[in-house]
């Protein structure tokens, strides 16, 4: 059920968020009418062969199945295997890349599907290349993604391919998630993570950290701001949040620039600058530790863009 609510409540958003209808959504099934999810809740659909592929931009086939099991459904993977190819977009969550595969639509691909079917989709899909560790992925224009709840995560990533950072930042907002982006690599909202920690002792100061950014931020500046010494504020930072205080102002900076190189014109020697990364090699070495990219690779990937398709 998530895999079929989570996607479409994010687009939903995203319209919200627009004031616009941005994403019309239609729910589909080879036989149209009243369909049972795995959970049992009854979903009304319309007729696969009611719609137009070629007007269909998005295609998001979910997993789920009554049985527990990866779903088989040979009407409509005949209607994939016949009209699939002529869709804008074509992506499926969690076990929904089960039936992509039986339409042949997988072939020579690159894909993702839940880790505890990983094995079974590749044994059934011999001359596709299953994947066990992104949250999604996108090969040529194919787009699949992981357990359940990861069809959020390639909700956000189509959002942003669509409208931008910003927008998909609004809508984890809402949400309440983390924001992700594509190629198959699971990222999120440091400050998001950040604030959405059971113990948040340490708000107010990662507060702070976000807006000087381009200050000194040394162990013994951030103990002094929190009022401990330099081994106490080290320890109980660690406890309280998982990381180091280096981890984390080195997290934040990534973040501040990944915003700034996606959402606007600034040289990377003014972001640099203005996140505290020591020159724009010192940036460099940030993107290809974390992303495994350039600065310059990121921003042509993830740069906003205007498009409303």
């Amino acid at each position: 059920m998530i895999d079929l609510g989570g996607p479409m409540q994010a687009f939903a958003s995203c319209n919200a968020e627009a004031g616009q209808e941005l994403y019309r959504l239609v729910t589909a099934s080879a036989r149209g009418g009243p369909l049972r999810t795995g959970p049992g809740l009854m979903v009304e659909t319309v007729a696969a062969d009611t719609l137009d592929p070629a007007a269909i931009g998005t295609l998001i086939v979910p997993g789920g199945s009554t049985t527990g099991r990866p779903p088989q459904d040979r009407p409509l993977s005949a209607w994939l295997a016949a009209h699939g190819p002529r869709v804008g977009r074509l992506c499926s969550v969690c076990t929904g890349a089960f039936l992509l595969g039986a339409a042949g639509l997988l072939s020579g691909r690159r894909a993702v599907t839940h880790w505890r079917w990983s094995g079974e989709l590749q044994r059934r899909c011999p001359e596709a290349r299953i994947e066990l560790d992104p949250i999604f992925i996108e090969d040529h224009g194919l787009w699949t993604s992981a357990g359940v709840s990861s069809g959020i995560d390639l909700a956000l990533a189509l959002i942003t391919r669509d409208h931008g950072r910003a927008m998909a930042m609004a809508v984890a907002r809402t949400l309440v998630v983390y924001v992700t982006r594509d190629g198959g690599q699971a990222q999120f909202s440091v400050p998001l993570e950040a604030q959405s920690r059971a113990d948040d002792s340490f708000a107010a100061l990662d507060s702070w950290i976000m807006a000087h950014l381009g200050a000194r931020l040394d162990l013994e500046t951030l103990a002094a701001r929190a009022g401990m010494s330099e081994r106490t504020f080290r320890r109980r930072y660690r406890a309280a949040t998982g990381r180091s205080p280096a981890q984390a102002v080195e997290a934040f900076r990534l973040e501040a620039a990944a915003q700034a190189l996606a959402s606007g014109p600034l040289s990377l020697k003014d972001i640099a600058r203005q996140v505290g990364c020591d020159g724009e090699s010192a940036l460099l070495r940030l993107f290809r530790r974390h992303y495994g990219v350039t600065p310059s690779e990121y921003r042509r990937r993830f740069a906003q863009t205007t498009s409303t398709g």
